[in-house]
C-alpha cells in the first residue's frame, strides 16, 4: 500500500467522526498528495488534537499546523510569546548587559535583539520602556511570522521535483539550497 492510500485510509477513520462533513473522492487524493510529507504519526497526532479543538473538518493547513504545534511540543521546542522573549530580553539587560554575551532561548529572540540593538536595550530610560516593549514584540511577531513561512517554502520546495525546483530557484537560491539539503535528509 502507498503511502499516500495509507494517508487517505488514516484520514477517512477521523473523518467519520465530523457527522456533518462531506468530501468528494478527489478530495481524498489532494489531502494525501499535500499531506505526504509529514509521516503517519504525525498525523495521527494532528488528527487527535483537532478532534478536541475543530467542529468542523479540516483543511490541509489546519492539519499541517496541528501536527507542527504538537510535534514542537513533544520536542519541547515551544517558541515563546512575544511578552515572554521581552522578559527574556529584559533579564539578559539585568545579568548581563552589555559586557557579557547573551544566551538566548532562541534565534527568534536573537534575531530580533539584533535588529533592535543590544546597546540600545540596555540604554532605555524608563520612559521609553513602555514604547521599546511595544516596538520589540512587534519586530519579535514579525521575525516569528517570517520564520514560519520560510519553514513552509522550504517543506514545499521539498516536495517539488528537482527540475521545479531549480525553475523556481532563480528567485533564491538560497531557500532552494535549503530546500535540497532537507529533501536530502528524508
Amino acid at each position: 500500500m502507498s503511502k499516500e492510500n495509507e494517508i487517505v485510509k488514516l484520514l477517512r477513520q477521523y473523518f467519520s467522526a465530523f457527522l456533518n462533513a462531506t468530501m468528494q473522492d478527489s478530495a481524498w487524493a489532494i489531502y494525501a498528495r499535500a499531506l505526504s510529507t509529514l509521516s503517519l504519526d504525525e498525523i495521527n497526532a494532528a488528527m487527535l488534537k483537532l478532534l478536541t479543538t475543530s467542529k468542523f473538518w479540516p483543511s490541509v493547513a489546519e492539519i499541517f499546523e496541528a501536527a507542527r504545534s504538537v510535534r514542537e511540543c513533544a520536542q519541547g521546542n515551544i517558541l515563546p510569546t512575544a511578552a515572554e522573549a521581552w522578559q527574556e530580553v529584559q533579564q539578559l539587560v539585568r545579568t548581563c548587559h552589555i559586557y557579557m554575551p547573551w544566551v538566548y532561548s532562541c534565534p527568534e529572540v536573537q534575531k530580533t535583539v539584533e535588529c533592535y540593538g543590544r546597546y540600545e536595550l540596555c540604554n532605555l530610560l524608563e520612559s521609553e520602556v513602555g514604547i521599546a516593549r511595544a516596538q520589540f514584540c512587534r519586530m519579535y511577531n514579525e521575525i516569528v511570522q517570517r520564520s514560519e513561512e520560510q519553514r513552509q517554502n522550504e517543506e514545499v520546495l521539498a516536495r517539488l521535483p528537482q527540475a521545479k525546483r531549480k525553475a523556481l530557484g532563480r528567485l533564491n537560491g538560497k531557500i532552494i539550497e535549503l530546500a535540497e539539503a532537507k529533501a536530502a535528509k528524508a
